[in-house]
């Protein structure tokens, strides 16, 4: 707990709370960061199960140079968010749920991918996929319901 209170009172934790600007930019950031996430697997998964079926699966790798930019603006940004309050924020279930989901989501999206160059069964990819995009939509779901809990 000490260290969420030195994270909470220390000067980035202030600036968040206290500056005109710094909240609103920064959870811009965070937005434009989970946009660039989500367009990227999303556009990857609906793929997969079977949508855009002219364009092949492999050439989404491409992308995720992309998807990558905008998680680590995810990160950063909502690691900045997270000094805003981390004494209520750690403790919420939808910030637990919500980081839950993002790692998860996560090994899914690179189970999808090694499934596609590995060419594993059509039938256990759809599988990950659909399991990939629920967990992205509710990181992104309970990522809302942090403001209102």
């Amino acid at each position: 707990m000490g260290f969420l209170v030195w994270l909470e009172e220390g000067q980035l934790g202030v600036f968040i709370r206290e500056s005109l600007w710094g909240y609103p930019i920064v959870l811009s950031s965070h937005a434009v960061g989970m946009a660039t996430v989500m367009g990227v697997v999303v556009a990857l998964n609906f793929r997969v199960l079977g949508y855009a079926k002219g364009v092949s699966a492999l050439a989404f790798d491409k992308l995720f140079i992309i998807g990558w930019i905008g998680f680590i603006i995810n990160l950063v940004s909502g690691l900045i968010l997270f000094c805003n309050t981390p004494t209520t924020y750690f403790f919420q279930g939808a910030f637990q749920l919500k980081i839950a989901f993002i790692v998860l989501g996560g090994i899914l999206m690179k189970v999808v991918m090694n499934s596609i160059r590995g060419e594993s069964s059509e039938n256990m990819t759809k599988v990950f996929s659909a399991a990939c995009i629920l967990c992205w939509f509710g990181g992104v779901i309970t990522g809302r319901l942090m403001a209102y809990m």
